[in-house]
């Protein structure tokens, strides 16, 4: 009776799984179609289910991108490119339409240019290099490690200088650390785009006095949550509060 009934469970995944899939790509069909069509709306609506059934797949968040952008949706537009983005850093056409896309933002707040060591440590740190450097450590250490076998067995001869052996031990953590940070960039939530144009960014959350508004599309940084809000800091280095229902986290 337990096999029959673990039988069964499997065959229902089984069968689950290639409707979900069946599904995807007549959903994903669809949208191309209705895209091609000028049927915008239509087309967002079949991307939208994917991206939730999909949420790690960067191209089907670039066409939401460019289904938005055709809406004049420039709040989900900008969202969509930048969760593209974040999934693969190097996607170039995201990239370009992002570019496109933050052009059409209204009173646009310009951003404080950052210093040059972080722009150099958000470069090297970028979310897709994370398997580049945990690699490139564990091959370090292997190598170190082979060495120092063969040198216990008298297979080699030649011995490495003390500081050459301290040096790829630190390369090694240097790199994990950095791999760490990648990972952790992949997986942040502390980046989200005001959705709704002219938010109000409050001094306190509630009962504050608003000190200006937020235009739609900008890209904000959650630094503390409150019930219904979040403390947000704005690309030209403001801080203030916005309500949850105003912004979408990327």
């Amino acid at each position: 009776m337990n096999k029959q009934w673990l039988f069964c469970c499997i065959a229902v995944i089984m069968f689950s799984g290639l409707g979900a899939k069946e599904n995807y790509s007549s959903w994903w069909q669809k949208g191309n179609n209705y895209y091609k069509q000028k049927n915008y709306d239509s087309a967002a609506a079949y991307y939208g289910k994917i991206a939730d059934i999909e949420s790690g797949n960067a191209e089907v968040n670039y066409n939401l991108g460019n289904t938005y952008y055709r809406l004049n949706n420039i709040g989900a537009t900008v969202l969509n490119y930048e969760r593209a983005l974040k999934l693969d850093p190097g996607y170039q056409q995201a990239t370009d339409n992002l570019y496109l896309a933050k052009s059409r933002i209204n009173n646009r707040i310009q951003e404080v240019p950052q210093i040059f060591f972080v722009r150099w440590w958000n470069g090297a740190t970028k979310s897709n290099l994370t398997n580049i450097y945990a690699i490139t450590a564990f091959l370090l250490f292997l190598a170190a490690l082979s060495y120092y076998i063969a040198r216990q067995l008298k297979a080699i001869q030649y011995s490495a200088p003390l500081q050459l052996t301290i040096g790829v031990f630190v390369l090694c953590i240097v790199l994990l650390g950095m791999s760490i940070a990648s990972a952790q960039k992949a997986v942040a939530s502390d980046k989200a785009i005001v959705m709704q144009d002219g938010s109000p960014l409050m001094l306190q959350p509630k009962y504050g006095k608003s000190q200006s508004q937020v235009p739609e599309g900008t890209k904000v940084r959650i630094c503390n949550e409150k019930p219904g809000w979040y403390e947000v800091t704005l690309p030209d280095g403001r801080t203030g509060w916005l309500e949850t229902t105003s912004v979408a986290k990327i």
